[in-house]
């Protein structure tokens, strides 16, 4: 009996079987409907489903299998726990590496303007714009760059990844269940997003001044 066979048998046979072939099933219907829908918000919430369905049944797995691809899976969750424990502690030191280098101050105007929670002016003449956790930073360059229509796209570009990153065990499964799912396409997913809501002309002409500044 080759391994695959030995892990087929192990789970056919546990009476752990069942659940996790029904976690497996929802894990497929959620990929599904991620690729059925069209809106973004829609599209990362069965995205996050999946990813949840995936990471439940590695621990079924584990208990289901006592041959050698339990030794596998098990390795798995060794792994998955370090990564975990990288990914959760990652913002705060990227946070205290920009105060350090840079200097940020909270401002509480682009908060009302794009309907976020934190927004962050770093004090660096570069256009930059990305989000950290829950948190969104911009900075000073890119506000003399834009108008605001401007300025409130891309903020809302950056609210899409706020939400995708309000839940950060979840918005972090992807490393650890490997479901597909690029940073081009959430890119993408955000773009969509913030032309819904700011506008598609608005976006285009930030997205344009932005690339004739790094040229």
């Amino acid at each position: 009996m080759n391994a695959f066979e030995c892990a087929l048998a192990c789970i056919r046979d546990s009476p752990l079987f069942f659940p996790s072939l029904l976690v497996f099933s929802g894990t497929l219907v959620s990929l599904g409907g991620y690729l059925l829908v069209r809106n973004s918000l829609e599209k990362l919430r069965f995205y996050w489903f999946a990813n949840v369905l995936a990471l439940i049944n590695a621990p079924i797995l584990a208990l289901s299998m006592s041959c050698s691809m339990g030794l596998f899976i098990r390795a798995y969750l060794a792994y998955a726990t370090v990564a975990l424990l990288t990914l959760v502690t990652f913002p705060y030191a990227f946070k205290r590496y920009l105060k350090r280098n840079y200097g940020f101050e909270r401002d509480e105007e682009l908060e009302r303007l794009a309907g976020l929670e934190r927004v962050y002016v770093l004090n660096t003449s570069i256009p930059k714009a990305f989000t950290l956790g829950r948190e969104v930073f911009v900075s000073a360059g890119m506000l003399d760059l834009l108008e605001e229509d401007e300025l409130f796209a891309v903020l809302t570009h950056e609210k899409f990844h706020v939400l995708e990153n309000r839940t950060p065990l979840v918005s972090r499964l992807k490393y650890l269940t490997f479901l597909p799912l690029s940073q081009d396409r959430i890119e993408l997913m955000a773009d969509r997003y913030a032309e819904r809501i700011a506008g598609k002309n608005a976006l285009e002409r930030a997205k344009k001044k932005i690339e004739e500044f790094y040229g």
